[in-house]
């Protein structure tokens, strides 16, 4: 029984395969086979192949610097089960704390999909630019921008099963602006393991909700060494959230609300080692029809190293033509916040 069950083993360990497409928008061709050399030429594209694909084994899907217009939602849904080990990844060709990266780099992602009725006044309608419907995913080092079409409610990323699992986004950039190309929410997540980290959020509506689970709290999620700029409705948002939520290492400067429950939501959270500042209100939940408020005492932040004070600095400012520096958007070298190690860089040395 013993050597029939690792013969098992051993068979699936050498039949597991990896599967890698590669996409660019501006020498791609759909009809190609998705290599380096003959990329594929949308997002839409590599979707329908790794979800028709049978390959039991890892999938990666590899976006070459440019800028990919989503006019529909591009929806992942593999025909096969990933796990913790063999993932499926998307991800720039060219990741942040290469020796060679610009932020010229980073595919840019911009939702163009028109919705149907858009032109009727009402309820706001709801996009998705990609919708991750599969366990163990991870998406780096990818620029966001939304949506600039007026009056709904656009999300870059979502996911909506409530019973999926370890959804990883880093190293990514959701650039912003709420009277141009804009999103209610930069990553909304059903479901358990959202692990958000090295990211910026600069002027999102909410960079983030961890939004509901099935059957009772949704566990293992987590935000660290994220920057959260000009939040300007809240810089997170927890639905059904357990309190073992992870929430460190974060710098949050110029929130509406820094931390938004849903009513019926946990009463305890934790913060760790994070800066938060240049906010207008601390705490708040929202009740029926989205209505905002404060929370009274009840409501519990067990706060460790947590400075509310002094004033964050980024380096926004460039030349006319120039390129952007590597580190911009990031806290400037030697201010407040510049040794907490929230950005796009994993490497201290790519900081400076």
């Amino acid at each position: 029984m013993y050597l029939k069950i690792t013969f098992i083993v051993l068979f699936i360990a050498l039949t597991a395969k990896t599967q890698t497409l590669y996409i660019n928008p501006l020498i791609g061709d759909d009809t190609k086979p998705g290599t380096l050399e003959e990329p594929l030429k949308t997002l839409t594209k590599a979707a329908k192949l790794i979800n028709n694909s049978d390959t039991q084994g890892t999938s990666t899907l590899i976006l070459a610097p440019g800028l990919y217009h989503i006019e529909q939602t591009v929806l992942f849904k593999s025909n096969h089960r990933y796990s913790k080990s063999q993932r499926l990844t998307i991800q720039a060709h060219i990741l942040p704390d290469d020796t060679a990266w610009t932020h010229q780099d980073m595919p840019i992602i911009i939702s163009t999909e028109i919705p149907k009725k858009w032109k009727l006044s009402g309820s706001p309608q709801e996009l998705t630019a990609i919708q991750i419907e599969t366990s163990h995913v991870t998406i780096k080092g990818i620029k966001f921008l939304g949506s600039p079409v007026p009056t709904i409610w656009h999300y870059p990323i979502a996911r909506y099963g409530k019973t999926l699992t370890d959804l990883h986004i880093t190293q990514c950039a959701f650039v912003m602006d709420r009277a141009g190309v804009t999103s209610n929410v930069g990553i909304l997540s059903n479901g358990h393991a959202t692990v958000v980290d090295h990211c910026i959020f600069y002027r999102c509506r909410n960079p983030v909700v961890f939004w509901r689970a099935e059957g009772g709290k949704s566990i293992g999620n987590a935000m660290h060494h994220c920057i959260i700029h000009d939040a300007y409705t809240s810089a997170i948002w927890v639905c059904d959230t357990e309190t073992d939520l992870l929430f460190h290492h974060n710098i949050i400067d110029g929130a509406e609300y820094v931390w938004m429950r849903d009513a019926g939501a946990s009463r305890n959270y934790s913060l760790s080692n994070c800066i938060i500042t240049d906010f207008k209100t601390y705490s708040g939940q929202s009740g029926d029809g989205f209505k905002l408020s404060l929370t009274g005492p009840e409501i519990i932040y067990k706060e460790v190293q947590v400075i509310k004070s002094g004033n964050i600095e980024l380096v926004n400012d460039h030349g006319i033509d120039a390129p952007l520096p590597r580190n911009y958007l990031h806290v400037k070298p030697g201010t407040k916040g510049s040794k907490l190690g929230a950005g796009l860089f994993l490497k201290a040395e790519n900081r400076k």
